[in-house]
């Protein structure tokens, strides 16, 4: 008996570490400002709908001229849960024109924006992506 209950202590011991280090993993704590709301127009450059994580990839020209490429990150989620959303590899085309709404990246010299739910992508017409 008291093999059994050690057994059945370390494996959940176990469990509970990989559980914790894949959220650790996928956790942007620290990476957003969690409490700022950003709204930046940019052109596609590049979409990947791919695992582990898809990535879109955005040019900006800010108010002085400055172009920089904006990470948009859909917050650590596969490629699965957004073919579910509605998202799929020609939801964004190089060149087009999109609005992102999102919390901005924090690490200084960072361009990027943390994005959730459907009204956080648009198409330069409103129309929410996907």
């Amino acid at each position: 008996m008291m093999r059994l209950f050690t057994l059945l202590a370390v494996a959940g011991l176990g469990l509970g570490l990989l559980a914790s280090t894949g959220e650790a993993h996928h956790s942007t704590n620290n990476m957003y400002h969690e409490d700022q709301i950003v709204e930046v127009t940019g052109t596609v450059v590049e979409w990947r709908l791919v695992n582990p994580h898809p990535f879109l990839i955005i040019s900006v020209t800010e108010a002085n001229g400055d172009v920089h490429e904006y990470d948009v990150s859909f917050g650590g989620s596969a490629a699965g849960p957004l073919r579910r959303q509605g998202y799929t590899p020609e939801s964004f085309r190089a060149g087009e024109t999109v609005l992102v709404r999102g919390n901005p990246a924090s690490t200084e010299g960072a361009y990027g924006v943390l994005v959730r739910g459907r009204e956080a992508l648009r198409r330069e017409d409103g129309t929410p992506v996907p």
